[in-house]
Protein backbone atom coordinates (compact mmCIF):
# COMPACT_ATOMS: atom_id res chain seq x y z
CA UNK A 1 0.00 0.00 0.00
CA UNK A 2 1.20 3.50 -0.83
CA UNK A 3 0.00 6.78 0.66
CA UNK A 4 0.65 10.33 -0.45
CA UNK A 5 2.05 12.73 2.10
CA UNK A 6 3.09 16.36 2.05
CA UNK A 7 6.59 16.78 3.45
CA UNK A 8 8.78 19.83 4.03
CA UNK A 9 12.10 20.20 2.20
CA UNK A 10 14.63 23.00 2.03
CA UNK A 11 13.70 24.90 -1.14
CA UNK A 12 17.24 25.46 -2.44
CA UNK A 13 20.85 24.81 -1.58
CA UNK A 14 22.23 27.60 0.51
CA UNK A 15 25.31 28.16 2.65
CA UNK A 16 24.69 26.97 6.20
CA UNK A 17 20.98 27.48 6.96
CA UNK A 18 20.02 27.90 10.61
CA UNK A 19 17.48 25.61 12.29
CA UNK A 20 16.05 26.86 15.58
CA UNK A 21 14.99 23.89 17.69
CA UNK A 22 11.66 23.99 19.50
CA UNK A 23 11.09 23.92 23.22
CA UNK A 24 8.63 21.52 24.81
CA UNK A 25 4.96 22.34 25.33
CA UNK A 26 1.80 23.39 23.53
CA UNK A 27 3.42 25.78 21.07
CA UNK A 28 6.43 23.64 20.16
CA UNK A 29 7.47 24.13 16.54
CA UNK A 30 10.65 24.46 14.54
CA UNK A 31 11.89 27.58 12.75
CA UNK A 32 14.32 27.86 9.82
CA UNK A 33 15.90 30.99 8.40
CA UNK A 34 15.50 29.80 4.78
CA UNK A 35 12.46 29.24 2.53
CA UNK A 36 11.01 25.72 2.58
CA UNK A 37 9.00 23.74 0.00
CA UNK A 38 6.05 21.45 0.68
CA UNK A 39 6.31 18.47 -1.69
CA UNK A 40 3.80 15.63 -2.13
CA UNK A 41 5.62 12.28 -2.11
CA UNK A 42 4.52 8.64 -2.43
CA UNK A 43 5.24 6.73 0.77
CA UNK A 44 5.14 2.92 0.59
CA UNK A 45 4.28 0.65 3.49
CA UNK A 46 7.59 -0.93 4.45
CA UNK A 47 5.78 -3.93 5.91
CA UNK A 48 5.44 -5.00 2.27
CA UNK A 49 9.07 -4.22 1.37
CA UNK A 50 10.51 -6.97 -0.82
CA UNK A 51 14.05 -6.64 0.53
CA UNK A 52 13.15 -6.74 4.23
CA UNK A 53 15.19 -9.90 4.81
CA UNK A 54 18.46 -8.68 3.27
CA UNK A 55 21.51 -9.35 5.46
CA UNK A 56 22.36 -6.53 7.86
CA UNK A 57 25.43 -4.44 7.10
CA UNK A 58 27.33 -3.37 10.22
CA UNK A 59 24.20 -3.54 12.32
CA UNK A 60 21.68 -2.03 9.93
CA UNK A 61 19.60 -3.03 6.93
CA UNK A 62 21.18 -1.56 3.77
CA UNK A 63 18.27 0.91 3.58
CA UNK A 64 19.42 2.45 6.88
CA UNK A 65 16.31 1.41 8.84
CA UNK A 66 14.64 -1.68 10.33
CA UNK A 67 11.46 -2.59 12.20
CA UNK A 68 12.05 -5.05 15.04
CA UNK A 69 10.11 -6.52 17.94
CA UNK A 70 11.32 -5.22 21.30
CA UNK A 71 9.14 -5.65 24.37
CA UNK A 72 9.96 -3.67 27.49
CA UNK A 73 9.18 -3.79 31.21
CA UNK A 74 8.81 0.01 31.32
CA UNK A 75 5.23 1.16 31.93
CA UNK A 76 5.82 4.91 32.27
CA UNK A 77 8.16 6.60 29.80
CA UNK A 78 8.07 9.85 31.77
CA UNK A 79 9.55 8.11 34.80
CA UNK A 80 13.26 8.93 34.64
CA UNK A 81 14.12 6.26 37.21
CA UNK A 82 12.49 3.53 35.09
CA UNK A 83 14.24 4.80 31.98
CA UNK A 84 17.67 4.79 33.63
CA UNK A 85 17.39 1.59 35.66
CA UNK A 86 15.30 -0.57 33.30
CA UNK A 87 15.05 0.77 29.76
CA UNK A 88 18.66 1.71 29.21
CA UNK A 89 19.80 -1.75 30.30
CA UNK A 90 17.25 -3.32 27.93
CA UNK A 91 18.40 -1.11 25.04
CA UNK A 92 22.09 -1.86 25.51
CA UNK A 93 21.42 -5.61 25.50
CA UNK A 94 19.06 -5.31 22.53
CA UNK A 95 21.37 -3.20 20.36
CA UNK A 96 24.39 -5.37 21.04
CA UNK A 97 22.38 -8.43 20.06
CA UNK A 98 20.82 -7.08 16.87
CA UNK A 99 23.77 -5.05 15.57
CA UNK A 100 26.76 -7.11 16.67
CA UNK A 101 28.38 -4.01 18.15
CA UNK A 102 30.72 -4.65 21.07
CA UNK A 103 29.79 -1.47 22.95
CA UNK A 104 26.69 0.74 23.20
CA UNK A 105 26.52 4.17 24.81
CA UNK A 106 23.12 5.88 25.25
CA UNK A 107 23.22 9.67 25.33
CA UNK A 108 19.73 11.08 24.68
CA UNK A 109 16.00 10.39 25.11
CA UNK A 110 13.12 12.43 23.66
CA UNK A 111 9.37 12.14 24.24
CA UNK A 112 7.04 13.55 21.57
CA UNK A 113 3.28 14.05 21.22
CA UNK A 114 1.25 15.29 18.27
CA UNK A 115 -1.52 16.78 20.44
CA UNK A 116 -0.81 20.29 21.82
CA UNK A 117 -2.71 19.61 25.07
CA UNK A 118 -0.69 16.47 25.72
CA UNK A 119 2.54 18.34 24.99
CA UNK A 120 1.59 21.02 27.51
CA UNK A 121 0.46 18.52 30.13
CA UNK A 122 3.55 16.32 29.84
CA UNK A 123 6.05 19.06 28.85
CA UNK A 124 7.22 17.14 25.76
CA UNK A 125 8.15 18.03 22.19
CA UNK A 126 6.27 17.86 18.89
CA UNK A 127 6.80 15.32 16.09
CA UNK A 128 9.50 16.62 13.73
CA UNK A 129 7.65 17.55 10.54
CA UNK A 130 10.47 18.50 8.22
CA UNK A 131 12.82 16.26 6.24
CA UNK A 132 16.16 16.02 8.01
CA UNK A 133 18.96 13.87 9.35
CA UNK A 134 20.18 14.41 12.90
CA UNK A 135 23.94 14.69 12.24
CA UNK A 136 26.48 15.91 9.72
CA UNK A 137 29.88 14.37 8.91
CA UNK A 138 31.34 16.80 11.42
CA UNK A 139 28.73 16.75 14.19
CA UNK A 140 28.75 12.96 14.57
CA UNK A 141 32.38 13.16 15.68
CA UNK A 142 31.71 16.26 17.80
CA UNK A 143 28.86 14.43 19.53
CA UNK A 144 31.23 11.54 20.27
CA UNK A 145 33.73 13.96 21.84
CA UNK A 146 31.02 15.70 23.89
CA UNK A 147 29.65 12.45 25.29
CA UNK A 148 32.67 10.16 25.64
CA UNK A 149 35.46 12.63 26.31
CA UNK A 150 38.71 10.81 27.08
CA UNK A 151 37.64 7.69 25.14
CA UNK A 152 36.49 9.57 22.05
CA UNK A 153 39.77 9.74 20.12
CA UNK A 154 40.40 6.02 20.46
CA UNK A 155 36.78 5.10 19.64
CA UNK A 156 36.83 7.36 16.56
CA UNK A 157 39.62 5.24 15.06
CA UNK A 158 37.17 2.35 14.72
CA UNK A 159 33.79 2.23 13.03
CA UNK A 160 30.81 3.55 14.93
CA UNK A 161 27.23 4.57 14.24
CA UNK A 162 24.62 6.73 15.91
CA UNK A 163 21.34 4.84 15.91
CA UNK A 164 17.90 6.17 16.82
CA UNK A 165 15.59 3.65 18.48
CA UNK A 166 12.03 4.97 18.00
CA UNK A 167 9.16 3.41 19.94
CA UNK A 168 5.50 4.43 19.58
CA UNK A 169 3.56 4.79 22.82
CA UNK A 170 0.23 4.94 20.97
CA UNK A 171 -1.45 1.60 20.27
CA UNK A 172 -1.62 1.58 17.32
CA UNK A 173 -0.17 4.64 15.57
CA UNK A 174 -3.03 6.01 13.45
CA UNK A 175 -1.50 9.30 12.34
CA UNK A 176 1.89 11.05 12.23
CA UNK A 177 4.00 7.90 11.80
CA UNK A 178 7.66 8.31 11.04
CA UNK A 179 8.53 8.18 7.32
CA UNK A 180 12.06 7.52 6.07
CA UNK A 181 13.98 7.56 2.80
CA UNK A 182 15.89 4.47 1.75
CA UNK A 183 19.55 5.54 2.16
CA UNK A 184 20.38 3.76 -1.12
CA UNK A 185 18.21 6.31 -2.96
CA UNK A 186 20.07 9.27 -1.42
CA UNK A 187 23.25 10.98 -2.50
CA UNK A 188 25.37 13.51 -0.64
CA UNK A 189 24.18 16.35 -2.88
CA UNK A 190 20.62 15.93 -1.55
CA UNK A 191 21.82 17.00 1.92
CA UNK A 192 22.65 20.44 3.27
CA UNK A 193 24.67 20.92 6.47
CA UNK A 194 22.68 23.18 8.78
CA UNK A 195 23.42 24.90 12.07
CA UNK A 196 21.09 23.73 14.85
CA UNK A 197 20.52 26.28 17.59
CA UNK A 198 18.91 25.35 20.89
CA UNK A 199 18.91 27.33 24.15
CA UNK A 200 21.60 25.13 25.69
CA UNK A 201 23.55 23.86 22.68
CA UNK A 202 24.67 24.76 19.16
CA UNK A 203 25.26 21.84 16.82
CA UNK A 204 24.59 20.69 13.27
CA UNK A 205 21.95 18.67 11.43
CA UNK A 206 21.30 18.02 7.74
CA UNK A 207 18.29 19.40 5.93
CA UNK A 208 17.33 17.87 2.59
CA UNK A 209 16.54 18.86 -0.98
CA UNK A 210 13.86 16.93 -2.83
CA UNK A 211 14.95 14.57 -5.62
CA UNK A 212 12.62 12.31 -7.65
CA UNK A 213 14.72 9.18 -7.02
CA UNK A 214 14.21 9.30 -3.24
CA UNK A 215 12.21 6.25 -2.12
CA UNK A 216 9.95 6.89 0.88
CA UNK A 217 8.66 4.30 3.39
CA UNK A 218 6.66 4.10 6.61
CA UNK A 219 5.38 1.23 8.77
CA UNK A 220 1.61 1.08 9.09
CA UNK A 221 -0.10 0.75 12.48
CA UNK A 222 3.03 0.45 14.59
CA UNK A 223 2.50 -0.81 18.13
CA UNK A 224 4.44 -0.25 21.37
CA UNK A 225 6.12 -3.67 21.22
CA UNK A 226 7.78 -2.64 17.93
CA UNK A 227 10.74 -0.31 17.48
CA UNK A 228 12.07 1.44 14.43
CA UNK A 229 15.86 1.46 14.28
CA UNK A 230 17.39 3.97 11.90
CA UNK A 231 20.93 5.11 11.35
CA UNK A 232 21.63 8.84 11.65
CA UNK A 233 25.44 8.72 11.47
CA UNK A 234 28.05 6.25 10.25
CA UNK A 235 31.76 6.97 10.60
CA UNK A 236 32.60 5.08 7.39
CA UNK A 237 34.09 7.42 4.75
CA UNK A 238 34.54 10.09 7.40
CA UNK A 239 30.81 10.28 8.10
CA UNK A 240 29.78 11.51 4.64
CA UNK A 241 27.92 8.32 3.66
CA UNK A 242 24.20 9.26 3.45
CA UNK A 243 21.95 8.03 6.22
CA UNK A 244 18.16 7.78 6.18
CA UNK A 245 16.50 11.21 6.17
CA UNK A 246 13.14 11.20 7.92
CA UNK A 247 10.07 13.16 9.01
CA UNK A 248 6.70 12.62 10.65
CA UNK A 249 3.84 12.54 8.12
CA UNK A 250 0.14 13.30 8.40
CA UNK A 251 -2.02 10.48 6.99
CA UNK A 252 -4.96 11.99 5.10
CA UNK A 253 -6.91 8.73 5.58
CA UNK A 254 -6.52 8.80 9.37
CA UNK A 255 -9.88 8.64 11.16
CA UNK A 256 -11.21 11.93 12.56
CA UNK A 257 -10.89 10.52 16.08
CA UNK A 258 -7.38 9.13 15.53
CA UNK A 259 -5.39 8.80 18.74
CA UNK A 260 -2.70 11.46 19.12
CA UNK A 261 0.70 10.01 18.33
CA UNK A 262 3.04 9.72 21.29
CA UNK A 263 6.53 8.30 20.96
CA UNK A 264 9.80 7.79 22.80
CA UNK A 265 13.13 7.88 21.00
CA UNK A 266 16.61 7.03 22.19
CA UNK A 267 19.90 7.95 20.55
CA UNK A 268 22.89 5.70 21.09
CA UNK A 269 26.42 5.14 19.84
CA UNK A 270 27.14 1.61 18.62
CA UNK A 271 30.80 0.65 18.24
CA UNK A 272 32.12 -2.14 15.99
CA UNK A 273 35.39 -4.03 15.92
Amino acid sequence: MTVQAEVEFLSRRTERPIYYASSAGRNAKHDIDQPMNIVSVDVSDARERADADLPREFGQHPSGFDLLKFETRVDNFLDHEQIESVYETEIIEFLQKVTGGYRVHIFDHTVRASDPDLREQKNVREPATLVHNDYTANSGFVCLQENLGDDADELARGRFQIINLWRPLTDPVEDYPLALVDARSLSADHLVDTERRAPNHVGEIQLALHAPQQRWYYYSAMRPDEVLLFKTFDSIDGGVHPCSIHTAIHLSAAPPDAKPRESFETRAFVFYR
